[in-house]
Formats: C-alpha cells, sequence, structure tokens
C-alpha cells in the first residue's frame, strides 16, 4: 500500500476510535474531562501505530535495487567452470573467479601451485617460481572499479602470511592499484606489485590469446 493510502486508512481507524469513544463518554454522562482529553491525546497515537503496522507497497525501483543487491551477492561467490572463466571480462568475475584466473594464467607460464583453490592465512596461492627456484605467496585482491586501493594493512599482513607459509618470495595482485605507502612498503618487505595495468597487460592478454587460438585449460 502506498503511502497516501496508508495515511488515509490510518486517519480512518483515528477517527471511528475517536466517535466511538465519544459516543461512550456522552452516554455514560461522563464529566470527567481527564477521560475526554485522554480519548484526544490518544486518536493521533493510535493512527501512527496503524500507519507504521501498514506493510509498504514496493515500488519497482526498491524491488530492482533488492533483486540488483541479491544478485550481486551471489555473484560475488560464484565459481563458474574455467572456460567460461577465461571468456570473461574482468568486470564479470566473482573475486572467487578471478583468484582461479590468476591460477590458469600461472599455471600456463608453467608456474606450479600447491594451492590452485586458493590458500588460508593472508594468501591466496603459493606457486614455485621457475625462475628464482624457490615459492613464493601472491595474495589476489579483485577490487575493479569498486575505488578500493590496496594499502600498508593488506601489504604487512602478506609479508607475515609469507613468512608463515615459508615463501621467499611475495606477490601482490589486484584488479585496483596500491597507495603511496603501500609501494614503500611493499618495496622495504621485498614484495612485487601488480596493478590493473599489468592485470590488462598481462592476464587480459593471455585471455585474449587463449580465446584466439581456444586453447581453453581445463
Amino acid at each position: 500500500m502506498n503511502t497516501k493510502n496508508r495515511k488515509n486508512l490510518s486517519k480512518v481507524v483515528g477517527g471511528l476510535f475517536l466517535i466511538s469513544s465519544l459516543s461512550i463518554w456522552i452516554v455514560s454522562k461522563s464529566t470527567n474531562i481527564y477521560i475526554l482529553f485522554g480519548i484526544l491525546v490518544t486518536v493521533p497515537i493510535i493512527e501512527r501505530i496503524v500507519f507504521i503496522t501498514i506493510p509498504k507497497k514496493e515500488t519497482k525501483k526498491t524491488r530492482t535495487k533488492n533483486i540488483s543487491k541479491a544478485t550481486s551477492t551471489k555473484n560475488n561467490n560464484r565459481l563458474r567452470d574455467d572456460n567460461t572463466i577465461i571468456k570473461s571480462k574482468l568486470e564479470e568475475l566473482s573475486w572467487r573467479e578471478f583468484e582461479r584466473l590468476c591460477y590458469l594464467y600461472f599455471k600456463s607460464k608453467g608456474y606450479t601451485s600447491e594451492t590452485p583453490e586458493g590458500a588460508d592465512g593472508g594468501v591466496d596461492l603459493v606457486v614455485y617460481n621457475k625462475h628464482h627456484k624457490a615459492n613464493e605467496a601472491i595474495q589476489i585482491k579483485h577490487y575493479l572499479a569498486s575505488g578500493n586501493r590496496i594499502t600498508v594493512k593488506e601489504i604487512r599482513e602478506l609479508s607475515t602470511a609469507k613468512r608463515n607459509h615459508k615463501c621467499p618470495l611475495a606477490m601482490f595482485i589486484t584488479t585496483s592499484s596500491f597507495t603511496k605507502d603501500a609501494l614503500l612498503q611493499a618495496d622495504k618487505f621485498s614484495i612485487e606489485c601488480k596493478d590493473i595495468h599489468w592485470v590488462n597487460n598481462n592476464i587480459v592478454k593471455w585471455q585474449a590469446q587463449q580465446i584466439k587460438t581456444k586453447t581453453y585449460l581445463s
């Protein structure tokens, strides 16, 4: 029910209460002015209670917003098959799918991974870096178009996780960017920082090549 109809109905209920209460007061031949005052004060209270109690009509805009929010929440945790992930644009990927895409990318480059489905403890991937012949802890954040940047906090967390996973190397990959202080902290901890530009120039181009040659990974 829309706002106008809710107000009208609450006034009708309040009016009926007023009429019935005054009728009883008059019939009883009461002279107690406090009862009359109480009736008059109660009317707007009843109207307000009725107005609040009546369910609001869900507008098209509200309904669309609720559906969109529910869909967004569901999509954030979505994990589709590898072929679909490779053929999807970055903005179409959930955070889980972007992590999977990074794993597929490193796998195609000859890196072996101990955590293909993602690790815990502040690390999403642990790969064996064939060039440096050492394990590398990789943290991945899919922040595309969110406005979120990687800060010192995330860099320090990766530095701690890197030690916990006994990895000499560490890399932070994000579809957004890093703050200046985060980059300085990363340099101190010897952590490679890969922002959206690196993602576009490497992972996205690799996706395009996979699609062009139809050599999708399974």
